[in-house]
């Protein structure tokens, strides 16, 4: 497991919309939190349940690292996501104002954070600068949560995404990348990983 690592938050952004009840996102959640359990402490968050502030602070400053799952809607966090973060990251409890350079003043050094999410654009749209990103990759799109927790103080993991998910899910697959890719990032011992 990552050198130094004991507590994990799982924040399930998990949204109801139009044409989704949250489902995918709710399942990842479950799959990240059962390869996790029995290697670190893990702690969740289902935003869509609702959360008291001082508990969701704690639960913070308890982890050595988090992982959001949300979808993305509009190309950008759910409301209920931004309206927790507003809520929750606050002054002189997730950041600071300092005389260094702007963005310094975080006061979440030395935690990790990783951020999966859910698109229902394809793929193909990325990487490519004749499509829609124009070239962007899906980690790239998502640069405000990106830029967010790095003034907070977070150092990124590597990003996860699933695609096409609305016209072309493909939930198992899915799965089955994250827990591998959820195995890798942690650096778990396969061999100990509950079936």
């Amino acid at each position: 497991m990552q050198h130094g690592l004991k507590s994990i938050l799982i924040v399930n952004g998990a949204e109801n919309g139009p044409h989704s009840r949250g489902e995918y996102n709710h399942g990842l959640a479950l799959a990240a939190a059962k390869t996790l359990e029995p290697h670190f402490h893990v702690t969740t968050t289902d935003i869509g349940a609702g959360y008291d502030v001082e508990t969701e602070i704690n639960k913070y400053k308890q982890a050595d690292a988090v992982i959001y799952q949300y979808p993305v809607f509009w190309f950008m966090v759910p409301s209920t996501l931004k309206k927790y973060m507003d809520d929750v990251f606050s002054y002189g409890e997730f950041f600071s104002y300092t005389d260094g350079p702007y963005g310094s003043g975080g006061l979440m050094h030395g935690k990790k954070v990783l951020f999966s999410t859910t698109w229902n654009a394809p793929l193909d749209a990325f990487h490519d600068e004749t499509a829609f990103f124009n070239g962007m990759a899906p980690n790239e799109a998502i640069f405000a949560m990106s830029k967010a927790h790095q003034y907070c103080g977070f150092q990124e993991l590597p990003y996860f995404s699933c695609h096409d998910i609305i016209q072309n899910p493909k939930f198992d697959a899915d799965m089955l990348r994250f827990i591998a890719h959820i195995e890798e990032v942690f650096t778990l011992n396969k061999s100990n990983i509950a079936a």
